[in-house]
C-alpha cells in the first residue's frame, strides 16, 4: 500500500454522467491504486461493493432543510435561488471537511472531476495546503454556450491552479489551450472510457425491452437520451421526422432524460410537425437500473449536438453495440468511425438526419455490422483498462515531480 499512489477524487454532484465516469475510473484505478471519493448523500452508488471509502459530505443541511420543506423542490426562479444560497453557506465547512479527510488519509493528489464557481474556494485551500491537484476537463465550454469575459476569466484562474488537466480529446485539447491560455505541456489527452457497467446480469431482447416500455414490437426505434438541453439539437431531431416518417412509416423516436430548460417549446414543435404518433416521452431522470432498457429498445442512438466536447451517452450507445449518428464537432470526430460504427453528420442538419436514419433502417446488414464495431470500440479502444493505466502513468509523473 505504501508503494501505491494516494489519490482522492472529488465530485460533488453525486449523480449523472460524471458520476458514472468516476465510478468507472476509480473502480479501473483501484487495483493498483489506494483512492477514495468525496461526494454527496445523493451518490448513487451506495449500494455498490465498490471496495473504497465514500464520504457523502456535499450539501447534506443543505439536503435536509430541502427535504424538509417541500416547495424548495420546485424549479422555478426563488426556490432554485435559494437552493443555491443553501449550498454557498454550506460550503466552507464542506471545504475544511475535504482538506481534513485528504490529511487524514495522507492523499498525495487530489483529483477533481466536477468545478463551478463555489468549488473553486476548495481548489485554492488544496492548493495552499501543500497537495497536487488534477481536473478533468469534461466539456471545453462548462455551459455548453459561448463564455462571458468574466467567465473565461474564471476558468483561466482555475485551470492555472491545477497541476494538471485531463481532457477527452485532441479536438478538444487545442480548444481549451486556445481559450483558456494553457500551458499545452499541463495538458493531456485520456479518452472517456466505456459504459459496459449499464449492461444488467439480465439482459433483454429488443422485443423484451420494447414490451417493458410499452412500445409496439414492429416499430423502427431511434433514440434520444440524457439530460435535454439546447445544445443537444433535439430541434433538429424533430425536424427529421416528417421526412424519415414519410419513409418508415411505423419510425418512433424515444426522447427520454431529464428536461434541464423549458420542454414546452419542444413539445409545440412537435404537436405543429404533426408528429405526436411518432414519439415517445420519458421526461425524467432516468435511474441506472432503468438505463439499459431503452438501450435494448432501440435501433439507433442520434446525437444531433450544437456543441459537446465529448459524451457518455454516445459510449452508452456503444456499450449496447448500437449504431449512431452524430455531429462532427468535438470529440466526436475522433470517437465515431464514419461510416463503420454510424455516420458523422454536420450539425443544424434535420436533412442529412434524416437520410442517414433511412439508410440504417432499411439495411439490416448495415445496421448490424456498425452495431458489432461500435460493441468492438468499447471493448479494445475505450477500455477502462488502458484509461486507468495512462491516468496512473500521469499520477505517478505529478506525484515525482518536484515542486515549482
Amino acid at each position: 500500500m505504501d508503494n501505491m499512489i494516494r489519490a482522492l477524487f472529488i465530485e460533488t454532484l453525486g449523480d449523472g454522467g460524471i458520476a458514472h465516469y468516476t465510478y468507472n475510473l476509480i473502480q479501473a484505478i483501484k487495483k493498483t491504486s489506494d483512492v477514495s471519493l468525496i461526494t454527496t448523500s445523493k451518490y448513487e452508488f451506495q449500494d455498490s461493493k465498490s471496495g473504497i471509502g465514500v464520504h457523502c459530505i456535499f450539501f447534506n443541511i443543505a439536503f435536509a432543510i430541502i427535504n424538509k420543506v417541500a416547495w424548495l423542490s420546485k424549479e422555478t426562479l426563488f426556490p432554485t435561488l435559494l437552493r443555491r444560497c443553501l449550498k454557498v453557506l454550506e460550503f466552507p465547512i464542506n471545504a475544511v471537511q475535504c482538506v481534513y479527510i485528504a490529511k487524514r488519509e495522507r492523499k498525495q493528489l487530489i483529483h477533481f472531476q466536477t468545478i463551478h464557481l463555489i468549488e473553486l474556494l476548495l481548489v485554492v485551500l488544496f492548493k495552499i495546503t501543500g497537495f497536487k491537484i488534477v481536473y478533468t476537463i469534461h466539456n471545453v465550454l462548462p455551459s455548453h454556450k459561448k463564455l462571458n469575459l468574466l467567465q473565461r476569466i474564471f476558468y483561466s484562474f482555475l485551470y492555472a491552479c491545477c497541476d494538471f488537466l485531463i481532457i477527452h480529446s485532441e479536438v478538444s485539447r487545442q480548444d481549451a489551450i486556445k481559450l483558456y491560455r494553457i500551458s499545452p505541456k499541463k495538458i493531456v489527452v485520456i479518452p472517456h472510457g466505456d459504459y459496459k457497467f449499464f449492461i444488467p446480469e439480465k439482459q433483454l431482447s429488443k422485443i423484451e425491452a420494447k414490451e417493458k416500455l410499452g412500445i409496439p414490437e414492429q416499430r423502427n426505434t431511434i433514440l434520444f437520451f440524457g439530460a435535454i438541453r439546447s445544445n443537444k439539437g433535439l430541434h433538429d431531431l424533430l425536424d427529421a421526422i416528417p421526412t424519415i416518417k414519410n419513409k418508415i412509416s411505423n419510425v418512433l423516436l424515444i426522447i427520454a432524460g431529464e428536461p434541464l430548460q423549458d420542454y414546452f417549446k419542444y413539445q409545440k414543435h412537435i404537436q405543429s410537425l404533426g408528429i405526436t404518433d411518432a414519439i415517445f416521452e420519458s421526461l425524467e431522470y432516468i435511474p441506472i437500473e432503468e438505463v439499459s432498457t431503452y438501450f435494448y429498445a432501440s435501433d439507433i442512438v442520434i446525437l444531433p449536438y450544437h456543441e459537446i466536447s465529448q459524451s457518455g451517452v454516445l459510449h452508452l450507445a456503444y456499450a449496447f453495440g448500437k449504431p449512431v449518428i452524430a455531429s462532427n464537432i468535438g470529440g466526436f470526430q475522433e470517437v465515431v468511425e464514419d461510416g463503420k460504427n454510424g455516420f458523422l453528420i454536420p450539425p443544424h442538419n434535420p436533412e442529412l438526419i434524416s437520410e442517414k436514419v433511412i439508410k440504417i433502417l432499411n439495411n439490416d446488414d448495415l445496421a448490424e455490422k456498425m452495431g458489432k464495431h461500435s460493441l468492438f470500440l468499447a471493448d479494445s479502444k475505450f477500455s477502462w483498462e488502458s484509461i486507468a493505466q495512462k491516468t496512473e502513468h500521469l499520477y505517478t509523473e505529478i506525484v515525482n515531480a518536484k515542486s515549482h
